[in-house]
């Protein structure tokens, strides 16, 4: 895996490890879910009746404790990569590991499914921290956090690697836990580690290189032949260097002009413009999807009058960390480039705290009046059990909310663009959803009820990098 599909998979990873991992209580039974063909291909815990809901609609279900699977041991472990080279030492130890004093040392009463989130978790923080996820200065890294840093990755590749998956010899773990603050005390970043980057400059190189590989009586004539190519080049660019500075006398410095741009940049949504164009719609005919029954009472509206519906809007985000303002797309619409996509948020409820939801609607206008605003489907926190793995690492639990126990679909809400914090990535409960509905259950394919809309449960993903720090600092 190289260092940017890690980037882009990491944050993901304890959500999927989450649903796919889970204790083996009862696993000769297997459910007809997990047939295919006629063939058990997996064994699946039993399926237990739909937990009782608390005061707060919470389940007795929580993310890393109630699984579908148990963790596997052999060639085909989830750390294995099929190679016939890949050493033993890559395999996970077994359930035997969870008998061993070093295990019970690192991760006291954890079961084993519970010790791999909370690796999986621990990567994902150490991978946000190297990349200056979602902090308010991205540019500067105090000795404080290099130290907090090294002792995170200390704990992953030493206590949480070599207790799971025996005494694992690489290069990037020894890198990784034995040399991570000195190059960030030297470097300030671990960049090199990622050669996607280097490979892209080299590409001019490399054609020269084809040029004269091969071509000539030896290697001494192939040299001479590369350089003057890359001399030629670098007088190329420096003549036009030169032509720039004579046709702009501030000595080609455009760096005023972006920061004149920057300033002038709008900070907050409300500066944003926007058009009151979009499509003319009867708010009675919106009111034809179940979804939306209630929409007329939310938008103080009659049936015969109309609204403006538009796919997209823009919002400067503004992030609890304090970092710059952002622009940002939030859309909602049934078909963006052939699929569904619908935004969620967490926006400023009436009192001023934070909520969650879902945008259903984009409305550029109610009746005659130019308004940018959103119309949301509400979510709502709900209480984890204790111990939750991705709960201690700042997941939030959310479900939908109903206005009344009658209610067939989450309540609504009108949103003022300007009171829109920012986007919100939310993952499904996975394990939840394996527990109540099967292993292959996914949100496309199950069946969707009353009661599964008022089962289903969420998890804000706190590992999603909304600001890092750039990775191309001198372009």
């Amino acid at each position: 895996m190289t260092g940017r599909s890690w980037r882009h998979f990491s944050v993901f990873w304890p959500f999927v490890v989450a649903g796919a991992l889970g204790p083996a209580d009862n696993a000769a039974e297997s459910s007809s879910e997990s047939d295919m063909g006629g063939d058990d291909v997996a064994p699946t815990a039993a399926h237990p009746p739909l937990a009782a809901t608390t005061s707060d609609g919470a389940s007795g279900s929580c993310d890393g404790r109630t699984g579908a699977r148990a963790p596997r041991t052999g060639p085909s472990s989830i750390m294995d990569d099929e190679s016939d080279n890949e050493s033993d030492a890559t395999v996970p130890l077994g359930p035997g590991v969870v008998k061993t004093d070093n295990y019970r040392r690192i991760f006291h009463d954890l079961k084993l499914h519970e010790a791999m989130l909370e690796m999986f978790c621990v990567a994902a923080e150490l991978g946000g921290d190297l990349f200056g996820d979602n902090v308010a200065d991205t540019a500067v890294i105090s000795e404080e956090e290099i130290v907090a840093m090294e002792e995170r990755a200390r704990v992953l590749g030493v206590d949480y690697l070599q207790t799971l998956y025996g005494h694992i010899n690489t290069s990037k773990v020894h890198r990784l836990v034995q040399h991570l603050a000195d190059e960030l005390r030297n470097r300030g970043n671990l960049w090199e580690g990622d050669t996607s980057e280097n490979e892209k400059m080299h590409a001019s190189c490399k054609r020269m290189f084809r040029r004269t590989n091969k071509r000539g009586p030896g290697v001494a004539l192939q040299m001479m032949r590369c350089d003057e190519a890359q001399s030629a080049v670098l007088k190329e660019v420096q003549e036009r260097d030169a032509e720039d500075n004579t046709l702009n006398p501030s000595d080609g410095d455009a760096s005023s002009d972006e920061e004149a741009t920057r300033s002038h940049a709008p900070a907050r949504t409300a500066d944003l413009s926007f058009s009151g164009r979009g499509d003319r719609v009867a708010v009675g005919d919106l009111r034809r999807f179940q979804a939306l029954d209630t929409l007329g009472a939310v938008l103080q509206l009659r049936d015969d009058e109309c609204v403006s519906v538009h796919k997209t809007v823009r919002i400067m985000a503004r992030f609890e960390w304090g970092a710059s303002p952002v622009l940002q797309h939030l859309r909602a619409t049934s078909s963006f480039i052939g699929k569904p996509w619908w935004s969620f948020v967490r926006y400023e409820g009436a009192g001023g705290e934070t909520q969650w939801g879902r945008i259903r609607l984009v409305l550029r206008s109610l009746g005659r009046e130019r308004r940018s605003c959103v119309v949301v489907q509400r979510l709502r926190p709900v209480d984890a059990e204790p111990g939750c793995i991705l709960t201690r690492h700042k997941c939030k639990r959310l479900a939908w909310h109903f206005r009344s126990p009658l209610d067939a679909f989450p309540s609504l809400e009108l949103v003022d663009a300007s009171l829109i914090l920012r986007a919100e990535d939310i993952q499904v409960d996975w394990a939840d959803l394996s527990a109540r509905l099967g292993l292959f259950a996914t949100p496309s394919n199950k069946k969707i009820t009353n009661e599964e809309r008022r089962a289903s449960r969420f998890f804000t993903n706190p590992f999603y990098p909304w600001t890092s720090r750039t990775m191309r600092s001198g372009f």
